[in-house]
Formats: structure tokens, C-alpha cells, sequence
């Protein structure tokens, strides 16, 4: 799973890279409204209890980008349906999971000790006749999880891929020089010098 994993994060790379070089010549163009200094489209203070300027500015590229577009809409859509191809057999098997609890509660509340444990087998050889009916469910189910996880990864990869060459272009437009710095450094030189002056006085 993890070899899989790599070898489709690699081809994601890849198709990443061959997009970048398309879109090179609208970079140059145009900033990020994220990145923006009199944007408000991104608040320092977000409303929510993290800055994700990576999702962003990941959002813009979706709305320029048909392909990201498509694939965002789809994982949406993979989001929505889950719930409605799982939740048959979950409601189902969760009844079948309340019975055999209720039961074996039951069971436990007998007091003669060999009617218990006639009826305790009864039920332990329902609950296993149930396990392997149900075997195939729950394969399926492991390998939707499994899947899910890998989509969820590689979307995570794409987003930082797809928004490093943003992020690059705007550290080498944007670096501000130490001007400001400098001089912010010499005020304070200048009020140590007074303040020792003072003191020794």
C-alpha cells in the first residue's frame, strides 16, 4: 500500500510540474488575492482557529483551473455519497451489534451457572454464524477507509505542490530589505546611548 502510495504521489508530481509550466506566464502576471497586502479576501484573523492560507490559495487556482475544478467535484461528490453506500449495512450491522450486546448482558444476569453457559454458547455460536456472513462486508468497508486515507493524502499533496511555486514567486517579489530594520535598530542604538548618558549623571 505504501509503494502504491508513492508511485501515485510521484505521477501527481509530475502532472503537478507539467501544469506549473503552463500556468508559469500567469504567475509572472498575476498575484494571489491571498497574498494581496490590501486584500481582504484572506484575514490575518481568520474566523476559523487556524490560518490555512495554503487551502487559500489553492482555491484560487481551482477557479481558474477546469482539471482542479473537476477533481475538487468529485471528491465532493465521493464525500456526499459515502454516507449513503455505507449506511445500510452500518444501520444493519449495528442493530445486529446492539443485539448480540443487549444479549450477552442477558446471558450474564442468569444465575444458574450451567443454564448460562448452555445458553451463552447458544448465542456466542449466532454471533460467530453472523462474523462470517458479514465477512465481506467488512473487507469492503476496510478497503473504502484504506482508499479514503490515500485520496485524502494525495489531495494534501496536490494542494502543497500546486501552491509552492505561488508562495515561491511571491518570496522573491516580495522580500522586503532591511532598510526599516536598520533603521528601527539605529533609534534604539541612539536611545541606549541617551539612557546611558542619563544614568551616569
Amino acid at each position: 500500500m505504501i509503494t502504491k502510495l508513492l508511485i501515485v504521489t510521484i505521477t501527481v508530481l509530475g502532472l503537478a510540474s507539467c501544469s506549473n509550466n503552463r500556468s508559469k506566464e500567469q504567475l509572472k502576471q498575476e498575484t494571489p488575492k491571498a497574498l494581496e497586502d490590501k486584500s481582504s479576501s484572506y484575514e490575518i484573523v481568520s474566523d476559523r482557529s487556524y490560518d490555512d492560507l495554503v487551502e487559500s490559495l489553492y482555491q484560487e487556482l481551482v477557479s481558474k483551473d477546469i482539471t482542479l475544478k473537476k477533481l475538487e467535484d468529485k471528491i465532493n461528490e465521493l464525500n456526499k455519497s459515502k454516507s449513503d453506500s455505507t449506511k445500510l449495512f452500518n444501520k444493519f450491522n449495528g442493530k445486529n451489534q446492539s443485539y448480540f450486546i443487549s444479549a450477552s448482558r442477558k446471558v450474564s444476569a442468569i444465575k444458574d451457572s450451567v443454564l448460562r453457559n448452555k445458553i451463552n454458547s447458544l448465542l456466542s455460536a449466532q454471533l460467530e454464524h453472523y462474523n462470517s456472513k458479514v465477512v465481506r462486508h467488512n473487507e469492503l468497508l476496510k478497503l473504502i477507509e484504506t482508499k479514503q486515507m490515500t485520496i485524502s493524502d494525495l489531495h494534501n499533496v496536490l494542494k502543497v505542490v500546486r501552491t509552492l511555486p505561488l508562495i515561491d514567486k511571491y518570496q522573491r517579489d516580495n522580500l522586503p530589505n532591511t532598510r526599516s530594520l536598520e533603521g528601527y535598530l539605529k533609534q534604539q542604538d541612539e536611545t541606549l546611548k541617551i539612557a546611558d548618558t542619563v544614568s551616569k549623571n
